[in-house]
């Protein structure tokens, strides 16, 4: 399970912006969809069957040298469903340490952006088995996944360090980096890598949030604990503040990823209303850090988040 894996990741700090595209069920859009679903000799190679229940279009980035339990509790910067629904982190204030939880908001797009997403994605080629996308020559940056679920078909594709190669548009370099020859890349590789790019672009175009949609309503919560010696020097920064745990849940049983709902989830919503993600949690005399991802609304427990 990839929580097991997420949580032996050790401190650091994310360099790039990677992200994950899922889109799914155009037939089944709104009066009819998008498109008939192709006949059997027309479905791209590389596809497997769609997983039910996944949104149109997801995107989010994980990988790269980390901090602990920065992965697990990191939300995809986008998700779009087959309704209109869009959600996106909102705006977060600047400060160190952080909110304990995202600030998750939910915009709506028209069903003409809707369609414009598949269109794009169908453009973009990325309705088939991946190109090679090769591996710049950098280390300890995000992957960039994008899954692309089409008329009951996914196809799966992996970048890794998108955007920091010229040609890729990536965040804070005006559009330019690495030459691709100088990042280890063929044509061909730099070529597949920056028409991902340009696609995710254009959804980000498309569904455009602003910013000031309305809250999400977290409903669940995955989350996963390890305890803290707090007699080690440097253990625990000055700003940390050791907090009650309020849930009857045992942080002693939440090694791995556990999920809380219902009333639980909610007291523990309130309770990290006041938190940061500097904030260590005490039970049964033993101090805890843990770590919180909102489930989104397609997502009905750990296996979901990957």
């Amino acid at each position: 399970m990839r929580t097991h894996r997420i949580a032996r990741r050790r401190a650091g700090w994310a360099l790039t912006a990677a992200l994950a595209v899922a889109l799914t069920g155009c037939q089944s859009m709104r009066d009819g969809g998008v498109g008939d679903p192709p006949a059997d000799d027309d479905v791209a190679p590389g596809g497997i069957p769609a997983v039910a229940g996944a949104p149109l279009l997801q995107l989010s980035f994980s990988g790269g040298f980390v901090p602990m339990g920065w992965d697990f509790a990191n939300v995809p910067s986008l998700t779009v469903y087959e309704d209109g629904r869009a959600i996106v982190p909102g705006p977060v204030i600047a400060i160190y340490p952080g909110p304990a939880l995202p600030n998750l908001q939910v915009e709506q797009i028209s069903d003409d952006d809707l369609a414009a997403i598949v269109a794009a994605a169908r453009e973009a080629g990325l309705l088939a088995a991946p190109p090679d996308y090769g591996m710049p020559n950098v280390t300890d940056v995000p992957t960039t996944f994008v899954t692309v679920t089409v008329d009951g078909q996914t196809y799966e594709h992996a970048a890794y360090a998108l955007g920091m190669v010229d040609g890729e548009g990536g965040p804070g370099m005006g559009g330019e980096g690495w030459p691709a020859a100088d990042a280890g890349l063929t044509e061909d590789q730099a070529a597949a890598r920056a028409t991902l790019a340009e696609f995710i672009q254009t959804a980000n175009e498309l569904v455009g949030a602003s910013g000031d949609g309305e809250p999400y309503p977290i409903e669940a919560l995955a989350m996963f604990a390890r305890p803290v010696d707090t007699n080690v020097e440097g253990a625990v920064a000055p700003e940390t503040q050791v907090v009650p745990w309020p849930l009857e849940t045992a942080l002693a049983d939440a090694a791995e990823c556990t999920v809380v709902e219902g009333d639980a989830a909610q007291a523990l919503l309130a309770a990290l209303a006041s938190a940061n993600q500097a904030t260590l949690f005490e039970q049964d005399g033993v101090t805890y850090g843990a770590w919180f991802r909102p489930l989104l609304p397609h997502e009905d427990g750990c296996a979901a988040l990957g």
